[in-house]
């Protein structure tokens, strides 16, 4: 009789918390997956960036910003950043660059209240002219938040560009020649919060286009 009752009892329990464990296992499971069915995709053929799809690790290099504070790879973390090489005696490329990234920085500011603008900084690939206190007065005339990076001489530069696939060149006529111009790209690259290299923007460049694909790739990333 014992017996009876305790395989009744079993038989009844089963048949109530069995659909219940199904049920509830269900849910769960759904709850942990709709975040992944409804992650936003990014439809890299629609961009004009060029996103990596596996970010670049950049190795250690020591820089100098335009207010003498050192920058490492290590300074790049927490914080999104556009990245633009160039001079500060450059008669065009450079400065049309740096409004355009003006023009980005105030779009971001004023679109994303709720999410931190990203960082914009120039690397001078031009360390010989381009001194802290030359930065110093130069930055701040396109933004001032705008951050200016330069090195005690071209291999502290080079350990940079290598990384970013940065090509430049100096047009120097002579040892003697301070008149001289440099050949340079273009490109504005974008690292991640986790400091890694993760996009690269060609020239021509767009501030509006700059901010909608940003936006996009951050969104994705962060997600």
């Amino acid at each position: 009789m014992r017996l009876f009752n305790y395989v009744m009892k079993t038989s009844l329990l089963n048949r109530f918390l069995l659909p219940f464990l199904i049920i509830s296992t269900v849910v769960v499971g759904g709850f942990q997956l709709y975040p992944l069915l409804n992650k936003p995709v990014l439809d890299r053929d629609k961009l004009h960036a060029t996103v990596f799809t596996t970010p670049r690790i950049i190795d250690p290099f020591t820089l100098t910003d335009h207010n003498g504070t050192s920058f490492t790879e290590a300074s790049f973390k927490d914080n999104w950043s556009f990245v633009f090489f160039g001079y500060t005696n450059c008669p065009d490329v450079c400065p049309n660059t740096l409004s355009i990234m003006n023009v980005t920085a105030n779009l971001l500011g004023k679109d994303e209240q709720d999410r931190s603008v990203p960082r914009f900084i120039m690397v001078s690939v031009d360390p010989e002219r381009d001194t802290v206190e030359q930065l110093g007065q130069y930055m701040p005339y396109f933004n001032k938040a705008f951050i200016g990076l330069t090195g005690k001489n071209k291999q502290d530069v080079d350990t940079l560009t290598k990384q970013f696939g940065i090509p430049y060149f100096l047009k120097k006529k002579s040892a003697e020649d301070i008149q001289y111009g440099v050949d340079h790209s273009g490109a504005i690259l974008l690292v991640n919060p986790h400091g890694n290299l993760h996009a690269l923007f060609s020239a021509p460049h767009d501030a509006k286009q700059l901010a909608d694909e940003f936006t996009q790739i951050r969104n994705v990333y962060e997600y």
